[in-house]
């Protein structure tokens, strides 16, 4: 093959085929955390997926009581914005500025994130379809919805004809056709 002289193999050991290279010995397997950051920072991604951590890690960063009253909006030049519930919160986050900064920091870690926040009212934004992280973390915090109770078998026999018989009362063709088919379909 070319670019492989003569010689003795990797290692020159048993088993090593004439006329390789010696290959470059592998590296010191690392933990996965520390991989992961290394990929990232080949990539220059590091700061925008610590940035988005403050989606995702939202509750543990301030916890379970000022979470649900408030979501983060953007952060720009190292500014968080944050919408609030009421503003009653608002004025209360105020004051507990620097101890959620202190909480965010505990989660990010060093080089800081965030260094001064925000706080504006209005409604939960809804996330975007194609932020599944974000997504996939909301959903890993609240329990599935229940699925909902199934409707009751339609009326049949004598319950259908009352109920038949209690709508003939009503004179508009349609309303009576209408009603006679929701209470026939509830049974009720």
């Amino acid at each position: 093959m070319p670019g492989w002289g003569a010689g003795g193999g990797a290692g020159g050991g048993p088993g090593a085929k004439a006329g390789r290279k010696p290959s470059r010995r592998r590296k010191e397997v690392a933990p996965a955390a520390e991989a992961i950051a290394a990929a990232l920072a080949m990539r220059g991604l590091q700061a925008p997926v610590r940035e988005h951590r403050l989606i995702t890690e939202w509750r543990d960063m301030v916890g379970d009581r000022v979470a649900a009253r408030t979501w983060p909006d953007g952060l720009k030049d190292r500014v968080l914005w944050v919408r609030v519930a009421s503003s009653a919160w608002l004025h209360e986050l105020t004051l507990l500025k620097a101890q959620l900064i202190a909480g965010i920091d505990a989660v990010l870690g060093a080089p800081p994130v965030v260094a001064d926040i925000r706080f504006h009212l209005g409604a939960r934004k809804q996330v975007d379809d194609d932020d599944l992280i974000a997504r996939a973390a909301m959903a890993r915090r609240r329990p599935p919805p229940k699925p909902p109770k199934p409707l009751p078998p339609p009326a049949s026999g004598e319950a259908r004809a009352k109920i038949e018989r209690e709508a003939a009362t009503v004179a508009d063709d349609e309303l009576r056709a209408l009603i006679a088919q929701v209470r026939i379909r509830h049974d009720k």
